[in-house]
């Protein structure tokens, strides 16, 4: 059995054997025995193909000056695994930050694949004695919080899917579920009709390792598919073996993941909005149903498709505004640098806003909630548009261009 980057359709792609036996059978494992996804499989590949060729020019089996990329990662056997040191770990980690440039968690990840297949071969298969990398641990990773987009960035994204798309029902139907369910990029592409329930308000989605959840859809979601679905069970062309959800316009076939983050990324350009991926609109989709929707953190693991709860705890992040409010509430915060030696610190309501009159605490109070005001709103009834008026615009548009 071989590994295969498209799940959907295998026979796109060759057999992933362009490496040391031993690596190719350990990613076999991965994805029959561990239940792991095509795309993790095949990132753990990567990884070790990459460990290969340096451990090759590490050794001197290659020529100095050749490239790395044109290093052959084939030729490893298991006695060649038995003899990488700690040392030889090291050294490739010292490589992916100086010569790579790697970031911490590109360089932890690949120290996982490492981890993994060492793993594989002392206690999956018996094959060595000693894991060189048992006692290295992953580089320390800075503490980031995800980053989202607001109510009306949110607004302005769906706006532009119907300015900038050769297909706009398609593209604000992705980007609605983007938003409001939370579901990654994988799961969006491999959604199949016989897992859409309209009916009962509901989508049935695979995750990492295969994993099935259910994912229940607001009224934003549900009028953004009948809209697209009507339009794409009409489309000239489309062959009735077709099951995929989302298809291209042209060859009616299923959509690839790098078309939609093309999509996305035009739709975010053409709305003014910079430095936010695909992946941000489930980071955005989170952060709502957390901090707005009174969803605790175990029920949001769930509706994410986490495996683990830690993964789920970066939405817990306080609010931007709400961080700004309690640094603005300091009774220092308005304390001006003295003109000179002697003079007082003036501790009068005027100054320090230490005292102040009811009226005055309510309207603070009033304007710091207006930015988690527009989130719960949207919270409520999910993010988007006017379906509904979107259509008969674009056929009046139609119309006026006919006429």
């Amino acid at each position: 059995m071989s590994i295969y980057l498209n799940e959907k359709n295998p026979s796109k792609h060759k057999p992933f054997d362009d490496a040391a036996p031993d690596i190719v059978e350990y990613v076999r494992y991965l994805e029959v025995i561990a239940g792991k996804s095509a795309n993790t499989a095949f990132s753990y590949y990567c990884d070790l193909r990459g460990f290969s060729r340096f451990m090759k020019r590490r050794r001197s089996l290659v020529p100095e000056d050749r490239a790395m990329k044109d290093i052959d990662p084939k030729g490893l056997d298991t006695a060649f695994w038995a003899s990488v040191t700690k040392e030889d770990i090291y050294e490739y980690l010292y490589f992916l930050n100086s010569e790579c440039g790697n970031k911490k968690s590109s360089t932890a990840r690949r120290l996982a694949s490492l981890h993994g297949f060492y793993d594989y071969l002392v206690n999956q298969v018996n094959r060595l004695d000693a894991d060189p990398t048992a006692a290295i641990h992953p580089p320390k990773q800075d503490k980031v919080l995800p980053k989202y987009l607001t109510a009306e960035q949110s607004m302005d994204l769906l706006e532009s899917t119907q300015t900038q798309s050769d297909f706009p029902e398609r593209d604000y139907c992705m980007v609605t579920l983007f938003l409001n369910c939370g579901m990654r990029l994988a799961e969006l592409v491999g959604m199949d009709l016989e897992d859409v329930d309209l009916e009962n308000r509901q989508i049935r989605l695979f995750g990492k390792g295969h994993k099935e959840r259910m994912v229940y859809l607001n009224d934003a979601c549900m009028e953004a598919l009948r809209l697209y679905l009507a339009k794409r069970n009409t489309m000239e062309g489309l062959l009735p073996q077709e099951k995929a959800v989302f298809i291209t316009r042209r060859r009616k076939e299923r959509i690839s993941n790098r078309r939609v983050e093309q999509l996305v990324t035009g739709a975010m350009k053409a709305a003014g909005l910079k430095g936010f991926s695909t992946h941000k609109l489930r980071h955005t989709a989170a952060t709502l149903m957390y901090q707005t929707g009174n969803v605790d953190i175990l029920t949001l693991k769930q509706l994410l498709g986490h495996s683990n709860v830690s993964t789920t705890q970066i939405y817990t992040h306080l609010q931007e505004f709400q961080v700004r409010a309690a640094i603005e509430e300091n009774p220092l915060g308005k304390v001006k640098k003295p003109k000179a030696a002697s003079h007082v610190l003036d501790t009068t309501e005027q100054e320090t806003g230490e005292l102040q009159t009811e009226q005055e605490a309510a309207e603070r109070v009033e304007d710091s909630s207006a930015p988690m005001a527009a989130f719960e709103g949207a919270a409520k009834d999910g993010i988007g548009l006017d379906a509904a008026a979107l259509a008969i615009a674009q056929n009046d548009d139609a119309e006026n261009r006919n006429s």
